[in-house]
């Protein structure tokens, strides 16, 4: 499994493990949400590019429940600029795995 494009993405070394809670917890604040969408089978690069999918989706049919979920992962709206020259969804995207990942890290970190 190629977890380089994470990697990137979340500026940490990400191994298969981390990868796995990652994935459970992203699963889990969705289904919180009231967004059914299984990320469980999916590569790193096709996670990322599922994601932007959802979101792209979510951006301009279901603002309120994106809204939801960003509420859900502790995401402040405010935390979106929308006169960068990346895409909402590209900044969305990075933003929720950033999020979730430092949820498993205090999680594991304060469990021990």
């Amino acid at each position: 499994m190629d977890l380089q494009v994470l990697n990137t993405a979340l500026e940490t070394e990400l191994n298969e493990n981390l990868y796995q809670k990652l994935v459970s917890q992203l699963e889990k604040d969705f289904v919180m949400s009231g967004i059914t969408y299984d990320f469980s089978d999916l590569l790193p690069e096709q996670l990322v590019n599922s994601l932007y999918e959802v979101l792209e989706e979510l951006l301009s049919k279901e603002y309120p429940t994106l809204l939801n979920l960003l509420y859900r992962m502790d995401i402040p709206e405010s935390a979106i600029n929308f006169s960068d020259e990346t895409t909402v969804e590209q900044q969305l995207v990075n933003l929720i795995l950033r999020r979730e990942f430092l949820k498993i890290k205090l999680r594991m970190k304060y469990s021990s």
